[in-house]
């Protein structure tokens, strides 16, 4: 019985200690704030009292306590996460400070509303505060005047007002700073306005009137300039002309920040590097297309992805792709079956494939081909003599086109003359006991699939005319 005395003891103290419950009947943020400062001191008194207690006990009578103190320390964790000083009030009414003025602060972030929210927030504080006080001064009263006579709330109230007197120049303080805060504001927006507003709106107009003058002038070319191809690489030009004059005059006009734009373009330009990889390279790529002139638009192209064979005329070489317009060709009549799509080739696709160009510089002529299967017994000499009269024939005025557009191309490189006659092979086939005829010819690369045609039937005419039987296979059937 008497282990439970002590326990007694501590329970009715920790029952009567610091009851200020009726602090929070208001709905004050000040009385909250006051009345858990308040808990937190008890409890930390009593908390010290039975760890104490703990070290004198033993037996049943310390199990006891160990129990009382765990209650108490989750206590005192739920108080701790409730605001316990005014700081944490007034911490409310915070405003950054601005240390420099600029165009985009004085259009978009004009802090005088802000101010205006902050000063509207300290006076609902301050009028909370009044409250506060005027509560305290009432319940003071009103205890006092109980017959039976409460000397620890009388004291708890007492001392709650000496509290919120002194806390009082907490509430001045912040409007002081506020003041001194929004005035500093001020004067610093008003010698924006003074100094750099009327600067920045030179520059800005300034650079409208680059763009006007510089759509002006595209506008007196296109009337002026009737070629296409020239009115299309002279605003390529002008538009990249246009891009770099303002690039420069924004470095002249931020020359003072140069060491803080240059950094800041060179992250910029890395994070963009890695992220937008595939467009950077077409853009880099087109300015190669549009100036290295190994391409052009009209120029037929071969190009191969993935295996792929892709060709066509080129109808547009925009920043970031190349449209092809594909043609009747080998290409297409052999492999893909079908032709007449329009094919859109990223950029960056011809810096790692090879190009083919059949129509580069003024050369618009190529070697075609023909191919037919002859047995071993064939007169080879006699054939080679019918199918060259028959492929010169059909093809002479090709020979000298060639030969006048080979010239401007051999002026270009270092190349050695060549002679666009045609040429015939026997080659020996490797799956079948029989010669592979080639007839190799000059054709105009837009009349390919026609001039192989119309050659084609000659070629197995005159053969047949003069007795010659092609290779045929052991299911019987000619192989051409």
């Amino acid at each position: 019985m008497r282990n439970f005395i002590p326990i007694l003891l501590f329970v009715s103290l920790f029952l009567n200690a610091q009851n200020v419950d009726y602090l929070e009947k208001e709905k004050n943020s000040w009385l909250q704030v006051y009345s858990n400062s308040l808990k937190a001191q008890a409890l930390d008194e009593e908390i010290k009292t039975l760890e104490k207690s703990i070290k004198e006990s033993w037996g049943k009578k310390k199990t006891e306590l160990k129990q009382l103190l765990e209650l108490q320390q989750s206590k005192k964790k739920i108080i701790d996460e409730l605001p316990q000083s005014f700081d944490t009030i007034l911490d409310k009414i915070t405003l950054e400070k601005v240390e420099e003025i600029t165009l985009l602060e004085f259009i978009f972030t004009n802090q005088k509303s802000k101010f205006k929210i902050q000063t509207q927030r300290l006076n609902l504080l301050e009028d909370e505060f009044i409250q506060a006080l005027t509560f305290l001064e009432k319940e003071l009263a009103t205890t006092k005047e109980l017959e039976v006579k409460n000397v620890t709330k009388e004291q708890q109230l007492q001392k709650a007002l000496d509290f919120f007197g002194s806390a009082a120049g907490l509430l001045d303080n912040k409007k002081e700073v506020l003041r001194r805060t929004k005035q500093s504001y001020l004067n610093e927006l008003e010698t924006y306005k003074q100094t750099q507003l009327p600067i920045h709106v030179v520059k800005i107009a300034i650079l409208f009137l680059m763009f006007f003058l510089f759509h002006l002038l595209k506008y007196f070319i296109s009337k002026k300039i009737k070629d296409d191809d020239r009115l299309f690489r002279m605003k390529r030009v002008l538009n990249i002309t246009f891009f770099f004059v303002i690039l420069l005059m924004l470095i002249i006009f931020n020359i003072s920040n140069i060491v803080y734009a240059a950094t800041l373009i060179g992250v910029i330009g890395a994070a963009m590097t890695i992220s937008m990889k595939e467009y950077i390279q077409s853009m880099a790529t087109w300015f190669h297309l549009s100036f290295g002139n190994f391409i052009k638009v009209g120029d037929r192209i071969l190009i191969q992805i993935n295996n792929n064979q892709i060709i066509g005329e080129i109808i547009d070489i925009s920043l970031f792709q190349v449209t092809l317009y594909e043609g009747i060709n080998n290409t297409t009549a052999l492999n893909l079956k079908r032709s007449g799509r329009t094919v859109f080739i990223p950029n960056n696709f011809f810096v790692t494939n090879y190009v083919y160009n059949y129509t580069h510089d003024k050369m618009k002529t190529i070697y075609d081909l023909i191919e037919f299967r002859l047995s071993f017994d064939a007169d080879t000499k006699k054939i080679e003599e019918l199918v060259s009269a028959v492929a010169l024939e059909a093809t002479e005025r090709y020979m000298d086109v060639a030969s006048k557009q080979f010239s401007s191309l051999k002026n270009r490189y270092d190349m050695r003359s060549r002679e666009f006659r045609p040429r015939v092979h026997f080659i020996p086939d490797e799956k079948n006991p029989c010669f592979i005829l080639y007839v190799w010819y000059a054709a105009p690369y837009h009349q390919i699939m026609e001039l192989k045609s119309q050659l084609s039937q000659k070629i197995v005419k005159k053969l047949l005319e003069n007795g010659v039987e092609f290779y045929k296979s052991q299911k019987g059937s000619e192989i051409f």
